[in-house]
């Protein structure tokens, strides 16, 4: 574009025509760079308004918002939810069982109890108090609740026969004992909700022999046979002095345990047995190391030194 009169003469020739260059206006005859061009701030609208496209906290991460009236709010809220990223209490749960007890057998039964619990009922949405999470912010709370949740499923496991390490995992989690005995009842209600269950007699029968086998395990590699067969049959004899159903067919009577869980019952009459036979009191504190039972923590500080004196 050529151009007259735009302003004063070029400095070598003395011409007043110019042409517009790429940054400058120049001399249309010798060439010289004359004024910087004006900035071209290219096409602005008169009483432009600047909009929003979407919240910094949206999590929609598309380019534009819902706008938040009537449905669409209700849409709006929804899809928010449905694309959340925070990790699902399920998840927590069966990520605490793999970091503890690795990808076993053990861990997958555990997993597939807790999602058939919370198919159910959502373990998340379970708004019952833990007093071990008393204190706790949020995010720490949360994972207490989903352990309890994870060592419940492994508890369950075991009380149905399966070898585990329930005991050890809670106490390695330091769950308090009434939070434990809440999430394996919370579990057992999801899991039993609309089919048959197996007599009370029945199950207490088969968690007895359950924990019975368990110890005579540990027994087995700690004592001679002999010693061993004694302590089984001092367990078997007072468990049945005391009502408790041992066998198919075993009626379950009112006694001194028969409001105590088989795992306690069963590892307290050990323990009264392995006085009652004159074994020494580390060899009960070694059984009670190897396998810590929830709630037993008061009989063998105070009541099991009394017994082996």
């Amino acid at each position: 574009m050529n151009e007259e009169n735009m302003g004063s003469r070029c400095p070598e020739c003395r011409t007043t025509r110019r042409t517009v260059g790429l940054t400058h206006f120049e001399c249309e005859v010798c060439g010289c760079l004359l004024e910087e061009l004006p900035a071209d701030y290219g096409f602005v609208p008169e009483q432009a308004i600047p909009r929003v496209l979407r919240k910094a906290s949206d999590r929609n991460q598309l380019g534009t918002r819902i706008d938040e009236s009537g449905e669409s709010d209700r849409i709006s809220r929804a899809h928010s939810q449905a694309s959340s990223k925070r990790v699902l209490f399920i998840d927590i749960a069966i990520g605490e069982l793999v970091r503890e007890c690795g990808v076993c057998p053990a861990s997958v039964d555990a997993a597939h109890l807790l999602h058939e619990a919370d198919s159910v009922s959502s373990l998340g949405r379970i708004r019952r108090k833990m007093r071990g999470a008393e204190g706790m912010e949020a995010d720490e709370s949360r994972e207490y609740r989903a352990r309890a949740f994870a060592a419940g499923a492994l508890h369950i496991r075991s009380s149905e026969g399966q070898s585990n390490t329930a005991p050890q995992v809670a106490r390695d989690w330091k769950l308090r004992y009434v939070d434990l005995a809440l999430a394996i009842k919370i579990l057992n209600k999801s899991r039993r909700s609309g089919r048959s269950s197996e007599s009370p007699s029945y199950r207490r029968a088969r968690e007895l022999r359950q924990e019975l086998d368990r110890i005579r395990s540990f027994l087995t590699e700690r004592f001679e046979v002999e010693i061993v067969i004694a302590i089984i049959d001092a367990i078997v004899e007072e468990l049945k002095a005391s009502g408790e159903p041992l066998y198919h067919g075993d009626e379950w009577l009112t006694g001194p345990m028969c409001n105590t869980p088989s795992q306690r019952a069963v590892f307290e009459t050990a323990i009264r047995s392995m006085a009652k036979i004159g074994l020494p009191l580390e060899s009960a504190r070694d059984l009670y190391q190897r396998l810590p039972i929830a709630g037993m923590t008061y009989f063998m500080e105070r009541t099991c030194p009394v017994l082996f004196e």
